[in-house]
């Protein structure tokens, strides 16, 4: 069943490109998108757009679904919290803080932006936890981690917009990103992140076994030879990373990390190696459809793919959370 349901997820995603690169304002045949990447001629202006938009939009909004899915599976593997994703532990906002802060006090541009949104992503996870810790009195509850993630976002949001105003002209070029949106130029930043995104996927299915055993618990996992700790700080170390590369090249787009784990829990199950692939599939799947839909639901006029997901993702997460509390409360 789990090679079925990996099968029927390629197939999706083949169609779904396909139709990715015919949509737009106006529609391409399959025999123009065809030419257009087999035969392409740059005089031909349906060949450039297939190739130097939808393309490139094509590929960096699935590298984007793929890693921001990922980061969500290790995380809620880990922290064994079906609720948490990069976006409701703040990761993403802690990032764009972060990156704001860089741009406006140090100048910096580029893939330079990657380590400060690194360090602003593992700065809100310790930010997160610290106010679960106090939020819980010291417990484990997962509602309380939200809650925490919740509050962290907020603080780095209110501290992105301060920033921000201090000199708007400045960010100006930045209001897209800031939203979570995709560009035709995006593939700029792609060409140096995408070794990282695939060396972290790439980690990320050889820890599968190791990962599994993790979501038995603690006791379980070191009698059958894991090391519980160790673990958590791998998969830390592979799920931040992953979740910043995204977010540096597309912005803090939410909810895919949270929203695809739970598909793929239900198509393919939650271990092994199938499940991990799946989830990068799924990603995929989410992101490169939110981002036809924004460039075609109001043709001509493009939408942010960060306002189309946070529509369609606060609906799933709602009916997320009130699963998780039915099944608590069973």
């Amino acid at each position: 069943m789990k090679g079925l349901g990996l099968a029927l997820l390629i197939v999706v995603l083949a169609l779904l490109c396909g139709l990715h690169l015919a949509a737009g304002a106006r529609f391409s045949s399959p025999a123009l998108v065809f030419d257009a990447l087999f035969h392409h001629d740059p005089r031909n202006y349906q060949h450039v757009v297939v190739v130097k938009q939808r393309l490139t939009r094509l590929v960096v909004a699935g590298y984007a679904g793929a890693v921001l899915a990922v980061s969500g599976l290790l995380l809620q593997k880990v922290l064994r919290n079906d609720l948490v994703s990069p976006s409701t532990l703040g990761i993403n906002s802690g990032a764009v803080t972060f990156v704001v802060l860089g741009i406006y006090f140090l100048g910096l541009d580029g893939a330079a932006l990657f380590w400060p949104a690194l360090a602003g992503g593992i700065f809100a996870v310790g930010v997160t936890f610290l106010a679960a810790s106090l939020v819980s009195q010291g417990g484990r509850d997962p509602l309380s981690l939200i809650l925490g993630g919740t509050m962290t976002a907020t603080l780095f949001s209110s501290a992105t917009t301060f920033a921000i105003s201090l000199d708007p002209d400045r960010f100006g070029n930045l209001m897209g990103w800031l939203v979570g949106d995709i560009g035709n130029f995006d593939y700029q930043p792609l060409t140096l992140l995408w070794p990282l995104g695939a060396f972290g996927i790439g980690m990320a299915i050889i820890l599968c076994r190791a990962l599994d055993l993790q979501t038995l618990g603690t006791e379980q996992a070191a009698a059958l030879g894991a090391d519980p700790q160790l673990i958590r700080y791998a998969a830390l170390a592979l799920a931040i990373p992953l979740a910043i590369s995204a977010v540096c090249v597309v912005g803090p787009i939410g909810f895919v990390g949270l929203v695809a784990p739970h598909i793929a829990r239900l198509l393919v199950g939650e271990t092994g190696r199938i499940a991990m692939i799946s989830c990068a599939l799924i990603g995929a799947v989410i992101v490169v459809a939110t981002d036809m839909l924004a460039r075609t639901l109001f043709s001509p006029q493009l939408l942010h793919v960060g306002t189309v997901m946070a529509l369609c993702g606060g609906v799933a997460f709602l009916a997320i959370v009130l699963t998780t509390l039915r099944r608590r409360m069973a």
